[in-house]
C-alpha cells in the first residue's frame, strides 16, 4: 500500500512539473508576441526586434524539445495552445498586409458573386470609411486577386458571419488546425502533434498574420491520410480541393498516384479514381464561374512569371541562366519526383522524406519564398524518425525573410532596389548555407552505408 502511494505521488510530482514547464512556455511565448503587439502598435518594430523575438520563441521551442517535454504532453498544454492562439486572434499582424485583400475579397464575392479579375484600384474613390481603409492597406491594388476558390469562399462566408472582422478570419482557422493536430496525432504519435501545436511559425503566421494557408495545408496532409487508409476516390478529391487553395500540392500528386499503384494495380480503375481530384477541383471553381470567366490563373500567373521575393536557390539559377530561369526552376523538384519513383534508387528514404526533399527543392529554388509557404511541407517533417531536417532548417531560416529593407528601415535602399528587395548578404548567406547542409545531411542519413561499401573488399585487391 505504501509503494502504491508513493508511486501515486511520484507520477503526480512528475505531472506537476511537466504542466509546470507547459504553463512557463505559454508564458514566454505570450511576452515575446505581447513585445511585439507593443512594439508595434507603437510603430517601433523593426526586423532586427523581430528577430530578437523569434530567436527567443526558437528558444523556448527547442527547449521543449531537448528537455523532452514533446514527449509527454499533457491536456494543459493543449488547452494553453488553444489560448495562446485565441489571444493572437485579437493581435496585429505584423509586416503583413495580406489580410486587407482577404476581406476586401469577402466583400466583393458578397456584392459581384465572384472576386476575380476585379481590381482594387477601380473602387478608388470609395466614400464607404471601411473599405476607404482596407483598400489603402491592399498591396498591389492593381492587381486582382490571386487566392484559389477555396480561400475565396472562406473569405465570403466570413464576411457573411462578420462583415470586415479580422478576428473572425483568423478565428475560425482554428477548425483546419485542431483537425490537423488530431489528424498528426492520429498518424505520427502525441510527441508529434505537440511539436506541431507549438511551433512558432505555425502560430505565429495562421493566427497572428492571418495566412488561412492552414486551410490548404489540412486538406493536404489528409488526403494523404485517407490514401494510406485506402479511401482513394475521396482522397483525390479532398487533393483537389486542396489543390484549390494553392497549387504547391500538385507536386505530390505522383507519390499519391504511387500508394494507389501499390495498392491496386489496375491502370483503367486508376485513371477513374484520379478523376475525383478534377471533380475537387471544378467543384471548387463552379461558384465563381457562375459570375464570372475569370479566375485566378490569369493574376497568378503574372505574379509567378514577374515576382521576385527572397531567391534562394533560384539565383544560382539565375546566373546560370539569366531571365530563363524562370523555366527552370521547377526542374529540381521534378527531377526527384522521377528519381523517388523508382524504387531501385530510393529504397532506403521513406515516403515522408521524399516529400521532405520534393518540397525543400520546389521552394529551395521558387523565385517567391514566402515564409507561410514553408508551412505547407511541415506536416510531413513530423514523423519522428527519418525525416529530412534540412527542411526544419529551411522552414525556421525562411523567417529571415522578413529582413528586407523596408522592415530593417533602410529606405534609402528601397527607393533604390525596390520595396520587397533583401541585402544581398542576407540572401548569399540564406541561400549558400544549404549546399554543406545538404552535404551532411547524405554522410549522417547514409554514414553506415558508406562504411559498409568502404568495408568490402576491393576487386582490385
Amino acid at each position: 500500500m505504501e509503494f502504491e502511494r508513493n508511486k501515486k505521488r511520484r507520477s503526480r510530482g512528475i505531472t506537476d512539473r511537466i504542466n509546470l514547464t507547459w504553463i512557463l512556455a505559454a508564458l514566454a511565448y505570450l511576452s515575446i508576441f505581447l513585445f511585439w503587439e507593443l512594439k508595434n502598435q507603437g510603430r517601433s518594430l523593426n526586423g532586427n526586434l523581430y528577430i530578437l523575438g523569434f530567436c527567443g520563441l526558437s528558444v523556448v521551442y527547442g527547449s521543449l524539445f531537448f528537455s523532452k517535454t514533446f514527449e509527454t504532453p499533457t491536456r494543459l498544454s493543449f488547452v494553453l495552445g488553444i489560448l495562446l492562439r485565441i489571444v493572437l486572434i485579437f493581435f496585429t499582424p505584423i509586416f503583413e498586409d495580406d489580410w486587407a485583400r482577404y476581406l476586401w475579397d469577402g466583400w466583393i464575392s458578397s456584392e459581384k458573386g465572384s472576386p476575380y479579375g476585379i481590381t482594387p484600384e477601380s473602387f478608388f474613390g470609395e466614400s464607404d470609411p471601411t473599405r476607404t481603409e482596407i483598400l489603402s492597406r491592399i498591396n498591389h491594388p492593381d492587381w486582382p486577386t490571386i487566392y484559389g476558390p477555396v480561400l475565396e469562399i472562406y473569405f465570403y462566408l466570413v464576411h457573411l458571419l462578420f462583415p470586415w472582422k479580422l478576428w473572425a478570419l483568423k478565428l475560425f482557422l482554428l477548425i483546419p488546425d485542431i483537425l490537423l493536430f488530431f489528424l498528426i496525432k492520429t498518424k505520427y504519435g502525441t510527441r508529434s502533434s505537440a511539436l506541431y501545436f507549438w511551433n512558432p511559425i505555425l502560430i505565429k503566421e495562421i493566427f497572428l498574420n492571418s495566412h488561412p494557408d492552414i486551410i490548404g495545408i489540412f486538406l493536404l496532409f489528409y488526403s494523404f491520410y485517407l490514401a494510406e487508409k485506402s479511401r482513394f476516390r475521396l482522397g483525390f478529391f479532398i487533393w483537389g480541393l486542396s489543390i484549390a487553395v494553392k497549387g504547391f500540392g500538385v507536386f505530390l500528386f505522383p507519390f499519391l498516384l504511387k500508394q494507389y499503384w501499390d495498392k491496386n494495380h489496375n491502370w483503367r480503375r486508376a485513371v477513374v479514381d484520379a478523376a475525383f481530384s478534377i471533380l475537387g477541383v471544378a467543384l471548387a471553381y463552379s461558384p465563381f464561374l457562375f459570375f464570372s470567366q475569370e479566375t485566378d490563373f490569369t493574376a497568378l500567373s503574372r505574379f509567378i512569371g514577374s515576382f521576385t521575393f527572397f531567391p534562394l536557390g533560384y539565383n544560382i539559377l539565375h546566373g546560370l541562366f539569366g531571365e530563363f530561369s524562370r523555366v527552370f526552376w521547377a526542374i529540381p523538384a521534378l527531377i526527384s519526383i522521377l528519381f523517388f519513383l523508382n524504387k531501385l534508387h530510393s529504397t532506403d528514404l521513406g515516403e515522408e522524406e521524399k516529400i521532405g526533399i520534393t518540397f525543400f527543392l520546389f521552394f529551395y529554388f521558387s523565385p517567391v519564398v514566402n515564409a507561410w509557404y514553408l508551412l505547407w511541407m511541415f506536416p510531413f517533417l513530423l514523423r519522428g524518425s527519418a525525416v529530412f531536417w534540412p527542411s526544419w532548417l529551411f522552414l525556421f531560416l525562411g523567417q529571415v525573410s522578413y529582413l528586407n529593407y523596408a522592415n530593417l528601415g533602410d529606405w534609402k535602399s528601397v527607393l533604390e532596389k525596390g520595396y520587397y528587395a533583401h541585402p544581398d548578404i542576407i540572401l548569399f548567406l540564406a541561400g549558400y548555407i544549404f549546399l554543406p547542409v545538404i552535404f551532411l545531411w547524405y554522410r549522417i542519413r547514409f554514414s553506415s552505408k558508406i562504411s559498409h561499401s568502404l568495408e568490402k573488399p576491393s576487386l582490385l585487391g
